[in-house]
C-alpha cells in the first residue's frame, strides 16, 4: 500500500472514530509528535490515548482533508486537515460549555517501505482551539 493510501485510510478511520483502524495504519514502531500538546511517543500508547480522549470529549469529532502533498520519494506526505467537533464534557483542561470548534491542522507523515506510518507530526493553533471552546485562562 502506498503511504498516500495509508494516510487517507487513517483519516477515514478517524472520521469513523475507529481507533483500532487508525492504529493499524502505523508501522510496529510508529510514533506521534503532537507539537502544540507537547505529546510524543509510540502511537500504540500516546496516539490511542489522545484519539480516544478526543472522541470521548468531542463525540461528533470529524475531519476533512483539505490538501495532500506527496514527497518526491513517496515516503513522506504533508496533509492539511480541518478537524472539528462539539464539546460534550470537560476535557484537556477545558470546561465544557458545549461549544464547537473547527481548527486547521498540518500533519507531516513519514512512512516505512511497506507504506505504514513511521512518524506522524501534527501542528495546530492551540490558542485558537482554546478560544473557540471558551477557555480564556491558563488555569
Amino acid at each position: 500500500m502506498s503511504l498516500t493510501t495509508t494516510v487517507e485510510t487513517f483519516f477515514d478511520a478517524y472520521r469513523r472514530q475507529d481507533t483500532d483502524a487508525m492504529l493499524a495504519c502505523f508501522s510496529d514502531g510508529g510514533t506521534i509528535h503532537y507539537i502544540p500538546a507537547g505529546l510524543e511517543g509510540p502511537a500504540r500508547q500516546q496516539g490511542v490515548a489522545i484519539w480516544t480522549g478526543l472522541i470521548d470529549v468531542f463525540p461528533d469529532l470529524t475531519n476533512r482533508i483539505m490538501a495532500l502533498y506527496v514527497g518526491d520519494d513517496g515516503r513522506s506526505v504533508t496533509v492539511e486537515v480541518m478537524i472539528s467537533g462539539t464539546q460534550a464534557k470537560d476535557g484537556f483542561g477545558i470546561p465544557n460549555l458545549g461549544k464547537r470548534y473547527e481548527v486547521p491542522h498540518a500533519f507531516i507523515i513519514t512512512g516505512s517501505p511497506d507504506g505504514g506510518i513511521d512518524r506522524m507530526t501534527a501542528y495546530w493553533d492551540n490558542a485558537a482551539w482554546f478560544t473557540m471552546l471558551g477557555k480564556t485562562t491558563l488555569a
